[in-house]
């Protein structure tokens, strides 16, 4: 009997150890004992986070001596009982993960590695850029009302606090003049912009990197219909086959993060017709990536409520680990508010658990939020042999929080784990995101021969294949986990 003496000890230290970490939240399933030590059993009873003395299993268990004393009476049948519920008593207290998996600690503690997730957050400035060229004049028309007028004026005036003015691209594409958002809104009015100059992007592009001072917190936008026109210069064939290359070129030097969101409007010909009720146009937004992502979801959100919104598209991007919440859980816990671990995966209950995620999406482009894109977008498998099964996925979409231009995007995927072979399994998920799709825009691109046409967005396919080259590309989402374990 001595023999058994320190392992008993052991074992009620281990198991004091547990209960008081996580009597708070599970539910155990062991033996209890009343006042007088007689033993009730208390199968799946849920315990209190403070328990009195005279109910509490661990002091009572803990009272060694008693309970020597009780085995020492017993006869070798109810000897051998004893053990079997200690054993019991054990494996449901075990470590909540038994596996040596290198994303958790044995006590089910998350083992960060520190990645970044993205989280739009506001710029500190913002520097509104404005393209005047030939091109643009549909949208500019003297005293006309226009889609694109009443758009930008609205953009502008949203973000007037960080953008107090707005800067003007000169005809080669070099810093012009600033003007007062004021007096902006009025020379856009009157016509003032209307010009018979090209558009050259790299040299507009290379004009807003001397400008930006992006550790600042500020962020750039142009506003422009993209269309490259190096009308007057040299071989311009040639400079349009390098024009991927030189945007990529750019952009790679920079290392910034970008979004090309693209919208329509009517457009005008001299005489105030519409030639047009959708011809494409571009905000370009240039800076850190957190908050080039805020900048995207205002900005598409304006749009999308006035019904001229196309899509938005990124690159440049580091968006880290993606990252959820989880929802009420079925047939196991949740071990505490910032740990994805799960536990009391009750078996002989059900074969299966459920659990609720909940994924932050607001930080990527939008079609990531649509039925489709997700499904393609979202993996997860278990890493030692349980089988998995996604079931149901809604979205819960708000683009204006407490009347401020915030974003939530978030999916809710509903998680069945089943025929878990061992005592746990870590589940690995992550997100493969839609980078170059370009479904939404392909109506604006195909069949685009010159600037002439008001309703195409001529080379704006080869700007968009510069962005995604080299070292512009986006970063590939880390995985994430989630421990499911029987343990408690």
């Amino acid at each position: 009997m001595e023999a058994f003496s320190p392992f008993l000890y052991k074992f009620t230290c281990k198991i004091t150890d547990k209960i008081t970490n996580f009597a708070k939240y599970y539910t155990l399933k062991c033996i209890y004992l009343d006042k007088d030590h007689s033993p009730i059993k208390a199968n799946k009873i849920r315990t209190p986070y403070s328990v009195t003395k005279a109910w509490s299993p661990v002091e009572t268990l803990c009272g060694s001596s008693y309970f020597k004393k009780v085995i020492m009476r017993k006869s070798i049948v109810n000897y051998l009982l004893s053990v079997a519920s200690v054993a019991a008593l054990s494996s449901c207290c075990g470590d909540i993960c038994p596996i040596p998996d290198p994303h958790f600690e044995s006590d089910g503690t998350f083992i960060s590695d520190s990645s970044k997730s993205i989280s739009p957050v506001a710029p500190n400035r913002i520097k509104f850029y404005v393209e005047v060229s030939g091109s643009m004049n549909g949208f500019f028309r003297a005293n006309k009302t226009t889609d694109f007028k009443k758009d930008v004026w609205q953009i502008l005036s949203y973000y007037s606090a960080l953008a107090p003015e707005i800067r003007i691209l000169t005809n080669d594409g070099s810093m012009g003049t600033s003007y007062p958002q004021s007096q902006f809104q009025t020379m856009m009015n009157t016509g003032a912009f209307v010009s018979s100059a090209s558009t050259r992007v790299p040299t507009m592009l290379e004009s807003i990197f001397s400008d930006l001072k992006t550790e600042e917190g500020e962020v750039a936008v142009l506003i422009s219909d993209m269309k490259y026109s190096p009308v007057g210069l040299k071989a311009p064939d040639v400079l349009m086959s390098q024009y991927s290359t030189d945007i990529s070129e750019k952009l790679g030097k920079q290392k910034k993060a970008v979004s090309l969101v693209g919208a329509t409007s009517n457009y005008l010909d001299k005489a105030g017709n519409t030639v047009t009720e959708q011809s494409p146009y571009y905000f370009f937004i240039i800076g850190e990536g957190d908050q080039v992502a805020f900048m995207r979801n205002g900005i598409s959100t304006m749009l999308d409520n006035n019904k001229h919104f196309i899509d938005n598209i990124e690159s440049g991007f580091d968006y880290g680990m993606p990252t959820c919440s989880f929802g009420i859980p079925e047939n196991c816990y949740q071990m505490n508010d910032t740990d994805p671990t799960f536990v009391d995966f009750d078996q002989s209950s059900s074969d299966t658990c459920s659990i609720k995620m909940e994924i932050h999406l607001e930080g990527y482009r939008w079609i990531v939020a649509t039925e489709p894109y997700f499904e393609n977008a979202f993996k997860i498998k278990p890493l030692y042999g349980s089988n998995i099964e996604v079931g149901k996925i809604d979205f819960r979409i708000s683009n204006i929080t407490d009347k401020e231009l915030v974003r939530t995007a978030t999916a809710m995927v509903d998680v069945k784990v089943f025929d878990m072979p061992m005592d746990a399994d870590v589940l690995e998920w992550s997100l493969e995101l839609p980078d170059t799709d370009i479904t939404s825009f392909a109506p604006y691109f195909d069949g685009a021969t010159d600037e002439a046409d008001p309703t195409k967005s001529y080379s704006v396919p080869d700007f968009i294949k510069g962005i995604f080259y080299g070292g512009v590309v986006n970063k590939t989402l880390k995985p994430n986990y989630i421990l499911i374990s029987k343990n408690s």
